[in-house]
């Protein structure tokens, strides 16, 4: 990782090690939550799925995008996305229904069909 990771003066390998232990995490909070579903679960895929996707969105980001004077601006923002996302997922999960049961109430959702909307 470099780009947006290198200008904020972190290790790489540091980072890379961190990017791998929250993609471990992720997968198996995703099973947790499929197998015994819970707050706790909940909070952790709250704060682990916005982290990976921030990470692998900075580097298509630092990939891509060539104007140097871009890439901290976009990292600023998307670091402040990430924060929002977390945020709003943890009072989603302490204030509703939480991450799994929305997860489960959108799959259980009942195709309409367009004659049964006359």
């Amino acid at each position: 990782s470099s780009g947006i990771n290198a200008e904020y003066g972190g290790s790489i390998v540091t980072h890379w090690r961190a990017e791998r232990y929250v993609s471990i995490l992720t997968a198996g909070a995703m099973v947790g939550a499929a197998v015994h579903p819970s707050l706790a679960i909940d909070h952790a895929l709250a704060i682990l799925v916005p982290l990976h996707t921030q990470w692998g969105l900075e580097q298509i980001f630092t990939d891509y995008i060539h104007v140097k004077a871009l890439i901290p601006i976009i990292g600023i923002l998307l670091k402040m996305l990430t924060g929002f996302t977390i945020v709003a997922l943890l009072y989603f999960n302490q204030h509703d229904i939480g991450i799994t049961q929305a997860v489960k109430d959108l799959w259980n959702i009942q195709r309409i069909k367009p004659e049964e909307l006359s």
